[in-house]
């Protein structure tokens, strides 16, 4: 029993080390995105394209297998390319501290519904861990709210770009409970988010890059933020979706950092509070998702 216990608990913080990683590398990509210069639609298409192609290539290096269930890969991938542009449509428009912090709701989003919708039921620590976190960020967000880098309209749409996101998750969840690869997935998910963004590229008033430092930028989008999708999708398989999404929530903390020292968004004293109780309650649920998983082990 114990050996067993102990290889569950291993596969678990192999998980949650990857999501960690997963939520650094997408903490930059709103930096990116914020100084690129591009319309939303041209960014989102080229970045689509080249991270589509370097999945491609990885898939086939390593002969990862093919979807064995294409509903959910599909699924993803279309929500995908409606989280692609409306985050960066947001981020264009509004404080990134705003489109981070109204995305990492999803974590209670998740804790809610993934019972239903993935097989996965939460305790109610669990839910209330997810709270703390909101509450966390929630102070992130609010020091901004008087600021001149946030407006209405990038705000609205991150309340989209947060359902989008979620559909996206939670396909890609089901995908991998069925068993499909992580290369593959995340492959056909962005090829499918490529031809969804496609016909709002045709309206962009650019089309493509001009400058050769824009098709760089673009290329660290897709290469490191983009990536960090492989990871969340390779986590998958062994942590529950809710707390793959709590991990999560470090992202609009670390992103507000970098929007400070590089844009010169705002970054104070509750900046820095949003993160010891984002901290906190991800630790919380760290030790939570551990006595769930040890507690699969026994009553097996």
């Amino acid at each position: 029993m114990a050996p067993a216990t102990q290889s569950d608990t291993r596969t678990a913080t192999g998980g949650a080390a990857a999501l960690g990683a997963a939520a650094l590398l997408f903490s930059w990509g709103f930096v990116l995105v914020k100084s690129v210069g591009l319309p939303s639609a041209t960014l989102g298409f080229w970045r689509l394209v080249i991270g589509g192609a370097v999945l491609v290539t990885w898939a086939l290096v390593a002969r990862a297998p093919r979807p064995a269930a294409w509903g959910a890969v599909l699924g993803a991938g279309l929500f995908f390319g409606a989280h692609q542009w409306l985050y960066m449509e947001a981020a264009t428009h509004t404080a990134i501290a705003h489109v981070t912090l109204i995305g990492a709701l999803q974590a209670l989003i998740v804790a809610l519904v993934a019972g239903r919708v993935v097989g996965e039921r939460g305790s109610g620590a669990f839910v209330g861990w997810a709270l703390l976190a909101v509450l966390g960020v929630g102070l992130v967000v609010g020091a901004n709210l008087g600021d001149a880098t946030r407006s209405l309209y990038g705000d609205l749409l991150s309340v989209v770009n947060l359902f989008a996101f979620v559909g996206y998750f939670l396909c890609a969840k089901r995908a991998r409970q069925a068993g499909v690869h992580p290369v593959t997935l995340t492959a056909v998910s962005v090829l499918v988010a490529a031809v969804a963004v496609a016909p709002a590229l045709a309206a962009a008033p650019v089309v493509a890059p001009a400058e050769p430092w824009q098709w760089l930028f673009i290329a660290l989008l897709a290469l490191g933020p983009g990536n960090g999708h492989v990871l969340v999708n390779w986590a998958h398989a062994r942590v529950t979706a809710a707390f793959a999404s709590l991990v999560l929530t470090a992202v609009p903390l670390l992103a507000s950092l970098w929007a400070h020292l590089v844009l010169g968004e705002p970054f104070g004293v509750w900046h820095v509070v949003g993160a010891v109780v984002v901290s906190v309650a991800l630790e919380g649920a760290r030790r939570a998702e551990g006595r769930a998983v040890r507690a699969a082990v026994v009553s097996r």
